[in-house]
């Protein structure tokens, strides 16, 4: 990262919070949720920090805000 902003360090600063809080988390599915957590965090920090070299990653199939809705064609 280029250079680090106050925000930057916040983000990172939480993300190694939740870092710690899966280390001592007792079950899996509330340690990989603090995982998950802690990398939205570093994803954040290099978001505010580069944000040339970021990129949005394509949605996973079925996720969009639209997958449930119908469609329909006028031929």
């Amino acid at each position: 990262m280029p250079g680090y902003t106050d925000k930057s360090r916040r983000y990172l600063r939480l993300a190694d919070e939740q870092t710690h809080r899966a280390q001592t988390a007792l079950g899996a599915h509330t340690r990989s949720m603090f995982l998950a957590l802690a990398r939205q965090y570093r994803e954040l920090a290099g978001q505010i920090d580069d944000p040339a070299r970021w990129r949005a990653r394509a949605a996973p199939a079925g996720s969009s805000r639209n997958a449930g809705a119908r469609t329909t064609r006028a031929d």
